[in-house]
């Protein structure tokens, strides 16, 4: 069948035609651009408004809240807390009904220049003023702390609930501090059973000079327990208030309250000299080393390894404080 001149083939175009671009030659208007529109962008479609390219300022993000100065470990520190408390409340019910024979024939000539002046002292109102002070350092740790970590978190973002949170992080450490000091105190005690100044006079007003509570002098448990749980408090608060002048105040007041229980003691025939020194030195220990042990940043500043040696291995221990 013949083909008629200008039909179009099966692929749509005329028969050695090639086809024209119709886009080139629309006979509809160009679309306007926008004012301040770049010949390189596209037009937008008629009745759509341009899309703002701009970027809003995006909000600061909140500072993030400082880790709490304390770290429990209830694996560690439970265990701990329940050691102390069995060696102090089982070894006074332990000796509860226990009696001796007293002092009267034990030789003064022994005891050392300085224990040997306090032998006659007898003063009752020390004895209770030393009651009240020990009392006191263990309470007032507890009130100090919780005050300055109200105000700290007052300061510092976060909330007073947080600022409750790192204070219910100290009282665990604190208790922690108590619970070694008696522990250990009271093996002490019932280890060396040393007489007390006034069980060496019959006639004092302090105390049964044949209770079992006449030989447990060494070392003194108020002056432990108030230089522990004091220099405890101290620590804390140095630990938080790194760079505060505040430090050394709380640090001479925490030392004094301590000295002036120990101080009465001695005052009062309670304990000799050496007992109250003794009783300082492990209660200032405890009381430094419990708390330096809880930092929450202890792993960054405490660093230990094993080095070979010509002659073994060599123990490094490192820290920052």
């Amino acid at each position: 069948m013949p083909i008629e001149p200008g039909a179009a083939t099966a692929s749509g175009s005329p028969s050695g035609h090639v086809p024209e671009d119709i886009s080139h030659h629309s006979d509809a208007p160009p679309a306007e651009r926008p004012p301040g529109a770049s010949p390189q962008q596209p037009a937008p479609p008629s009745g759509h408004a341009p899309e703002d390219m701009s970027f809003a300022p995006s909000e600061p993000a909140p500072p993030a809240l400082p880790p709490h100065l304390m770290r429990i470990r209830p694996a560690i520190d439970v265990p701990v807390i329940g050691l102390g408390l069995v060696l102090w409340l089982g070894s006074d019910l332990a000796a509860k009904d226990s009696s001796w024979a007293g002092c009267a024939a034990c030789d003064r000539s022994r005891i050392n220049g300085l224990d040997r002046r306090v032998l006659g002292n007898d003063n009752l109102a020390a004895a209770h003023a030393s009651d009240a002070l020990l009392y006191t350092t263990i309470a007032a740790p507890l009130v100090a702390d919780l005050a300055d970590a109200l105000v700290t978190g007052r300061r510092a973002p976060g909330s007073y609930r947080r600022a409750a949170g790192g204070w219910a992080r100290d009282v665990v450490v604190l208790f922690e501090v108590l619970a070694v000091n008696v522990g250990l105190t009271n093996l002490v005690k019932y280890a060396v059973r040393r007489p007390r100044p006034y069980s060496y006079d019959e006639d004092n007003s302090l105390g049964d000079i044949h209770d079992e509570e006449a030989r447990l002098s060494f070392y003194s448990g108020h002056a432990s327990t108030a230089f522990a749980m004091m220099t405890a408090w101290a620590t804390i608060f140095t630990l938080r208030h790194s760079r505060a002048r505040a430090a050394v105040p709380v640090w001479l007041a925490a030392i004094g309250i301590a000295a002036t229980t120990a101080i009465l003691r001695v005052e009062a025939g309670k304990h000799f000299w050496t007992d109250v020194i003794a009783g300082s030195i492990a209660g200032t220990s405890i009381g430094v080393l419990v708390p330096t042990l809880h930092r929450s940043d202890l792993g960054k500043r405490l660093s230990f390894g094993l080095r070979p040696s010509p002659r073994g291995a060599l123990f490094n221990l490192t820290g920052r404080f």
